[in-house]
């Protein structure tokens, strides 16, 4: 390996633990800090992150990076140049970006998520209200700087961050296309007899549900010496170290299904990020990372509904629930059960979506956020908008904004640009499905007899272990054959729900 290799290997590192310094803090604040410390952890968060992209714009970095890209990556392995893609483009990025600006972020995001918590907890848009201008202020003017560009193209900036080489008129196409299949599916199944599922909400203890996230946890394989599982307002999976990938969960006792579904989607982030493996030598660099969001929604996804709602998962597995559970369940079965978890029917929350509406919620949400980027929709304007979008997409009207506009985090932690990344994950996740039942036919028994470690053996091989070494579109065509193709979720949800509904 070249020395200038090397030393950028060391400062990547230096730059990926200041990063995993600043995700203890935000992981902390979302647990356990005390309310009244967030000014403070602001200004904490600022710092960290001032020193992170004081690093990574360095001269030096820049220099090691000019003299590499200088053979033209002739005398580059693999792995090196992928590493070398993926730091420039980190580089590239940041240079582009004041460190007043980042810092700024920072404390704005830190500040919102707390006024967001407070806000969400007492319906109250107006107070979150001025926390929101400032971040979209902001992250306008990161658009800005990323695009260099008019505010009508920005958004495209903020979509890059998350799924590398999206825009907003590629996302358009995918979700017009994906919209009228959703319509379709969802009116060919409000024209049969609905499925019951009142039960899933009788009364369940939080201590009962924690006591199911630990079993299920343990089913999945997630290495609870490698992470943990804490409650919070909005869940999140988040990465503190190699060897420290923690998760989160909220327990509704009334709604016990939300905790159990959660906390399969959460342990499907952590057991991704658990599986990157790119190289020794490239251990806790930028190449020990994701290659995107989008991909990483798939793991969640698809551990959460391709597994976690099958009938395969839980015929072996129901007697166990049911015993946890106790009055919850009692007098349900199996058929039921399974039924019920897959009900169609709009709702409210994003969270407790089921599949065929879920990306009804992701439109929503994406076709609004590009508007306040864009200008054309005020803050103070988006209750208003979040409703009648609502009413136009879900046929709902939401009665108070925490079922409204105040029901997500992301906004408030400035993630502008991530919502696609869930509808595009459940496009990647089915097609990913479908490469994987060609090369096991015997997929189906496998996780019937309990057999989960062949399904993550795959996942690891083909999608986990690479970690950033390949661009989204180059890995779902390596994995899978092809380019990314919706088709293959639209034939997933019509074969799966015509066995739930009948038609």
């Amino acid at each position: 390996m070249r020395k200038e290799l090397s030393r950028l290997i060391e400062l990547d590192r230096e730059i990926v633990l200041l990063a995993h310094i600043q995700a203890l803090l935000s992981w902390d604040q979302e647990t356990y800090m005390p309310p009244k410390a967030v000014d403070e952890r602001s200004e904490q968060i600022a710092f960290v992150e001032g020193l992170a992209h004081e690093r990574l714009v360095s001269k030096e970095i820049g220099e090691l990076l000019g003299a590499l890209g200088s053979t033209g990556g002739a005398d580059l392995a693999p792995s090196e140049a992928a590493f070398l893609r993926v730091l420039r483009r980190a580089h590239d990025r940041a240079v582009k970006l004041p460190a007043e600006l980042v810092a700024d972020l920072a404390r704005a995001t830190t500040l919102g998520q707390a006024a967001w918590v407070e806000a969400r907890s007492r319906s109250d848009f107006a107070a979150f209200a001025p926390y929101l201008e400032r971040i979209v202020e902001l992250e306008r003017r990161q658009a800005a700087c990323l695009s260099g560009a008019a505010s009508d193209s920005a958004y495209d900036a903020l979509l890059d961050l998350f799924e590398p080489g999206s825009t907003e008129a590629s996302i358009r196409a995918v979700f017009g296309d994906l919209r009228r299949e959703l319509v379709a599916l969802l009116g060919k199944i409000q024209s049969r007899p609905q499925v019951e599922d009142s039960f899933l909400r009788r009364p369940c203890a939080a201590e009962r549900q924690a006591t199911i996230s630990s079993w299920l946890m343990g089913l999945l394989a997630y290495d609870t010496s490698r992470g943990r599982l804490d409650t919070v307002a909005h869940p999140f999976t988040t990465t503190l170290g190699v060897d420290d990938v923690r998760i989160t969960t909220r327990y509704l006792e009334d709604c016990f299904g939300s905790s159990v579904f959660s906390t399969i989607h959460e342990t499907g982030h952590a057991l991704y990020e658990l599986g990157i493996a790119p190289g020794a030598e490239f251990v806790r660099t930028h190449l020990h990372d994701a290659a995107s969001m989008a991909v990483h929604e798939s793991q969640s996804r698809m551990w959460e509904n391709m597994v976690g709602r099958s009938a395969a998962f839980w015929r072996p597995n129901y007697a166990k629930l049911s015993e946890l559970a106790a009055d919850a369940l009692a007098g349900v079965g199996l058929e039921a059960f399974v039924r019920a978890i897959n009900k169609v029917e709009p709702s409210l929350i994003r969270t407790e979506a089921d599949e065929v509406t879920y990306g009804l919620h992701i439109i929503l949400r994406f076709e609004l956020e590009s508007e306040l980027i864009s200008g054309r929709l005020a803050v103070r304007d988006l209750p208003s908008a979040w409703k009648a979008k609502t009413g136009e997409l879900l046929g709902l009207v939401p009665p108070d904004d925490a079922r409204g506009c105040l029901q997500d985090v992301h906004w408030s932690a400035g993630l502008f640009g991530y919502f696609p990344s869930y509808a595009l994950g459940n496009l990647y996740a089915a097609q990913f499905w479908a490469a994987m039942e060609k090369e096991t036919p015997d997929l189906e028994e496998r996780i019937e007899s309990g057999d989960l470690a062949s399904l993550l053996a795959w996942l690891r091989r083909g999608i986990h272990q690479p970690g950033a070494a390949c661009l989204p579109g180059e890995l779902v065509r390596r994995v899978t054959g092809s380019a990314l193709d919706p088709r293959h979720f639209v034939r997933y949800l019509n074969e799966k729900y015509s066995r739930v509904y009948g038609f």
